[in-house]
């Protein structure tokens, strides 16, 4: 328990955070008392008395209850440290020893316990008391003492800054990791809301498309039934009858027909007919990529036409060949695939990394990608060098398209 205290007010202080620096100040501090005690006890033996005793007791236990204890109040540290100076001058003049130690303590704890200004001038005043203290030494020795408590001060402060720097960023860190981890739980759970969003888009979608069909389709069917089941009464009596009921079933079915075909239009927007190709391109590029390894970028212009079913068929078939080809002949590592489309033409242009040859061998796959296009009226070229890889460009004329896809929507 006592040891959770100390090690909770050096916490405190800013220097329990790091052991090094704790235990520098801890072991400096006995050092120095103990050298102290060993100055009186070696140098002025025989006048060692009860009042010596107790006034070393007094100093020890001031600055171990300073540090320890008051360490982050500033005006008992004062307080403390004052009275430290005067126990050292009484000590000293009337008991001796080594005069540096006497401040040794003083000092570090000024550097270490206060701030700023106040600091340096608690040390300037205990490197003065001290040079009046020792005034019998030598020049020579006062000097050495006075330029070693200088050192120590500098030093002191500098451990002191570089200590606070080192928390100032470890409690930085620590704002940043739970701001972070904040951040990933406020991730979650809008991932999560965004989910249930769109699960409960998907029921209600789900809800209007039943009731769509219920009420459009289901009503349909149901009158047609009942339409049949009259037409098969009658025709046994009046053929005629049932001839002419037969031809309004005919067109009601007809409209029936029609209003699931604009239900089904109404299911699947137009931008998806737009995409669609494209749609089907990018799954395809990700499940290659996904079992082959080979890293295929895949790029579009902005301005793009809507294809229809045996166009986006062709281009991803011949996209599929390229993607084949490109690993089983070239072991190629990369593919770039870019979709042009500009005024007049669809440019589909895909070039790999792979061994590439100096002579095309126009095999099953590239006769399979001539026949597709030109089924659209497009072109195909095609170039390759050994080491340099393999490229093929397709060229879809738009209007052929357009009117390919004019016949498309007639048939559909």
């Amino acid at each position: 328990m006592v040891l959770f205290k100390i090690n909770k007010r050096l916490t405190n202080f800013g220097i329990g955070e790091n052991m090094e620096n704790s235990k520098f100040l801890i072991i400096g501090r006995n050092i120095a008392i103990m050298i102290l005690v060993f100055g009186i006890v070696i140098f002025r033996k025989d006048n060692v008395d009860a009042y010596a005793v107790i006034l070393m007791l007094l100093y020890i236990i001031n600055n171990q209850v300073r540090f320890f204890i008051f360490n982050k109040k500033k005006f008992i540290v004062i307080g403390s440290i004052i009275l430290e100076l005067i126990l050292s001058y009484v000590c000293y003049k009337n008991y001796g020893g080594i005069g540096f130690f006497y401040f040794f303590i003083t000092v570090l704890d000024g550097a270490f316990l206060l701030k700023g200004i106040l600091s340096y001038i608690i040390n300037g005043v205990t490197i003065s008391i001290m040079v009046f203290v020792i005034n019998n030494a030598s020049i020579s020795e006062i000097i050495s003492s006075v330029s070693a408590l200088i050192i120590l001060i500098v030093s002191s402060t500098y451990i002191k800054e570089e200590n606070n720097r080192k928390i100032n960023a470890e409690n930085l860190y620590d704002k940043l990791r739970i701001s972070e981890e904040k951040l990933k739980k406020a991730n979650k759970d809008l991932e999560a809301y965004a989910n249930s969003i769109e699960e409960l888009t998907l029921l209600r979608e789900r809800n209007r498309i039943s009731r769509e069909i219920h009420d459009s389709v289901g009503h349909n069917l149901s009158t047609i039934m009942i339409q049949l089941g009259a037409v098969e009464k009658i025709a046994k009596q009046d053929g005629e009858v049932a001839a002419g009921i037969a031809s309004n079933l005919r067109e009601y079915a007809k409209n029936s027909l029609q209003e699931v075909r604009d239900a089904v239009r109404q299911l699947k927007p137009e931008e998806y007919e737009k995409y669609a190709g494209i749609l089907a391109v990018e799954e395809l590029i990700k499940n290659f990529t996904k079992l082959t390894g080979v890293d295929v970028r895949l790029g579009f212009t902005k301005e793009k036409w809507t294809l229809n079913t045996d166009q986006s068929f062709v281009i991803y078939r011949v996209v599929q060949e390229f993607l084949s080809n490109s690993l089983r002949h070239g072991q190629a590592n990369r593919v770039n695939i870019f979709m042009t489309f500009n005024k007049d033409n669809l440019i589909i242009t895909m070039k790999d990394n792979g061994d590439g040859t100096d002579k095309v061998i126009k095999g099953v796959g590239l006769t399979s990608i001539y026949e597709r296009v030109n089924e659209l009226g497009g072109r195909v070229q095609y170039n390759s060098k050994k080491n340099e890889g393999f490229f093929l460009k397709v060229v879809l004329n738009r209007k052929d398209m357009k009117v390919k896809n004019e016949i498309y929507e007639i048939n559909r």
